[in-house]
């Protein structure tokens, strides 16, 4: 078998610890205290910069941190034709046996935010394309094939919101049909980026380690899912 040359020897996932001035805009933008270009403006410096750190230090591969997004899951879901956002997500709209919502449950921390699907998922325009040229922009060209960007999962709110809560029974009447029209969302914005010149998608935080949860796996089965099939 031939041998393939990876482009860096090792990786993270997702985001890289914010700065402070960037936690401090994205705190003001969603109290209303500066506006959306001025948190963007704030985000822009701050990727900027981490992408010269990485470059200076020789990390491969090269990404923005997550820095132009108020959650690593930001971003994508909510920008599809048929999603509606959810700030301060209700407890009755959760699964309360998924790890991560389990701890913020306990932690008494609200949860966040999530995106419902109301509608059927259609690709209008690229979520994320203009964050990938912002990044982009920030290296020379012969640079460009060092970076990656990341995208949240497919099953991503599917798997933190309760039985029949990811969508509406007027959208889809099955996760089958669910599923394929946000893969085909996610192909189409595969293509958009790759055609833009992106060469390295990251897919942060994949879920599967749910999997892995006993309290997870009692959980799914007390709602009538099947893990085995689910996974």
């Amino acid at each position: 078998m031939p041998v393939t040359k990876l482009p860096f020897h090792a990786d993270h996932i997702g985001s890289l610890i914010r700065p402070e001035a960037v936690a401090t805009a994205q705190d003001k933008a969603s109290k209303g205290e500066i506006t959306q270009d001025e948190l963007k403006q704030a985000q822009d410096v701050a990727i900027s910069d981490i992408v010269k750190k990485q470059l200076d230090n020789n990390v491969r591969a090269i990404s923005n941190g997550e820095f132009d997004r108020k959650y690593y899951f930001s971003g994508f879901f909510e920008k599809l034709e048929g999603m509606r956002e959810i700030e301060n997500v209700p407890w009755d709209l959760a699964r309360l046996s998924a790890p991560p919502i389990a701890a913020l449950k306990k932690a008494g921390k609200n949860y966040p935010m999530a995106v419902v699907c109301e509608g059927k998922i259609k690709y209008n325009q690229s979520p994320y394309l203009e964050n990938w040229r912002q990044l982009k922009s920030t290296v020379s060209a012969d640079k460009v094939g060092a970076l990656k960007f990341t995208m949240p999962p497919p099953c991503y709110f599917h798997l933190r919101l309760a039985p029949g809560k990811c969508y509406s029974k007027d959208a889809y009447s099955n996760d089958a049909d669910f599923f394929a029209d946000l893969a085909d969302a996610y192909r189409k914005e595969f293509k958009t980026l790759y055609d833009d010149g992106l060469r390295n998608i990251q897919i942060d935080d994949p879920t599967l380690a749910y999997f892995c949860s006993d309290d997870m796996l009692a959980g799914l089965k007390s709602d009538g899912d099947d893990p085995d099939k689910l996974f």
